[in-house]
């Protein structure tokens, strides 16, 4: 027997009298009053006919308006027919799926449906399904997207309230990935999206942006743009109103080397002893901030460096993998590294310094755990296994599941996504490596004959 949605009921009620009543008014005021011609129940037929028809145009303009006022027909007809049809597409897939209490043999009472856009263009909004014990389990691992036409699931949660679970979608046909042709293209985008955001935010694509600058955890594969990534956000540190002093470590010594020896060779470190004594700077760096700034923050409870408009710190770590296994043997220095980074992610985000990990995987043997799980701004590039979804994130049931392309993947930034959700990181149709060391030179050339 096929399931029904316990509420059809009432439709199916609504309907039968509507057609009932206009049938009666028409029979009454066609046929029979036909008939009853030059008799006195001619006139009596004809009120209650017209009475019928009343009850039934009174019936309809009420399901019109409940129809109106349920799919929020006074923000459009687009928008009333998409959530219409998004509803029933949703309650559909729930009555088949199983989900629902039973109300009889046939009839089961579905969860309660909410939602709700975030734009004029419909292209992003948020369903929120009713939570049931029956279903407490079962919803929090369904994935709706089978359901939703052309959007698709980006991150789902349950409520503050443990009522609902919410489920925030996207307009697949939307691209979302920024593209620029030239580095000043990229260089006035990144201007004007630090004078509307703040001047220590960074961008990833068009929904990801106005980050405010925190710890990183980067992961990628090979081919995943891992590397065209982090010069894509250090394009976006040399364009900042205040630009952050990086430094560079890069044990196998590669593009994050190259570029760095370029950019910063005093800050720029691709050996063991190296590295190890570029840490050593920057944690010192970060202890005389930190004298510098207690008796600034005395006065401002909850200030940061960004009050005092002085310039962020970073720590850009390359490989690390390949650095923890050449000091894995060396108990003294690893525990040396690892306490300097712990300290720098632990009590650097008040005084503006941070560490950006960038790695192909990140399980426990490759980076400490107690630093993973520290870093507030994880993102992980390309179609990565679930071990390595589970060793960022912590979890992989309710994360979206799509083939990633270049540049594309998850992204979870504490306080700011609820849960990980999808990111593209622009596509630089021009050699963004070459532009970087360039304009580095003619800088350095400026200086100099200035």
């Amino acid at each position: 027997m096929k399931r029904r949605d316990a509420r059809s009921r009432y439709v199916i009620v609504w309907l039968a009298v509507t057609l009932s009543a206009g049938l009666v008014g028409w029979l009454l005021r066609g046929p029979v009053g036909t008939a009853l011609a030059g008799w006195d129940a001619a006139h009596v037929c004809a009120r209650l006919g017209l009475l019928c028809f009343l009850l039934a145009g009174l019936l309809l303009a009420g399901g019109a308006v409940w129809w109106a006022v349920v799919h929020h027909l006074r923000r459009g007809v687009k928008y009333a027919l998409r959530h219409w049809q998004l509803c029933r597409g949703i309650k559909r897939a729930l009555m088949e799926a199983g989900y629902g209490i039973p109300v009889g043999e046939q009839y089961y009472r579905l969860p309660q449906v909410k939602i709700r856009f975030d734009d004029k263009g419909l292209t992003s909004g948020i369903v929120e399904v009713q939570n049931h014990i029956k279903s407490d389990s079962s919803l929090a691992a369904v994935n709706l997207s089978s359901a939703l036409g052309v959007y698709l699931v980006d991150a789902q949660y349950i409520s503050d309230d443990n009522n609902y679970y919410c489920y925030e979608i996207s307009d697949s046909r939307i691209d979302r990935q920024l593209c620029f042709d030239s580095y000043a293209a990229l260089a006035d985008y990144a201007h004007k999206h630090t004078g509307k955001y703040g001047p220590y935010t960074l961008f990833a694509d068009a929904r990801n942006e106005g980050i405010k600058i925190r710890s990183l955890l980067l992961v990628g594969i090979t081919g995943s743009g891992k590397s065209y990534a982090l010069m894509g956000l250090i394009a976006q540190l040399q364009n900042w109103p205040i630009p952050p002093t990086v430094y560079y470590a890069d044990p196998k010594g590669s593009d994050i080397a190259v570029l760095g020896g370029s950019l910063a060779p005093e800050r720029t470190a691709d050996d063991i002893d190296g590295i190890i004594d570029l840490l050593r700077q920057f944690h010192g760096s970060m202890m005389a901030r930190k004298a510098e700034m207690r008796d600034k923050l005395s006065g401002k409870l909850g200030a940061d460096f960004t009050d005092f408009r002085l310039p962020a710190y970073i720590f850009l770590f390359d490989e690390f993998a390949a650095f923890q296994a050449s000091i894995s043997r060396d108990k003294k220095r690893r525990d040396e590294v690892e306490e300097i980074m712990r300290n720098v992610v632990l009590m650097g985000r008040q005084l503006g310094f941070y560490m950006w990990v960038a790695m192909q995987k990140s399980d426990s043997s490759d980076i400490p755990t107690a630093i993973r799980d520290n870093l507030p701004l994880k993102i992980c590039l390309g179609n990565a296994p679930a071990t390595t979804l589970i060793t960022i994130f912590g979890h992989t049931a309710d994360l979206p599941s799509r083939h990633w392309g270049k540049g594309q993947g998850l992204i979870y930034c504490d306080g700011i996504t609820a849960e990980p959700w999808p990111v593209s990181f622009p596509t630089l149709n021009f050699d963004i490596f070459a532009e970087l060391t360039q304009r580095d030179n003619l800088q350095s050339e400026g200086v100099n004959r200035a």
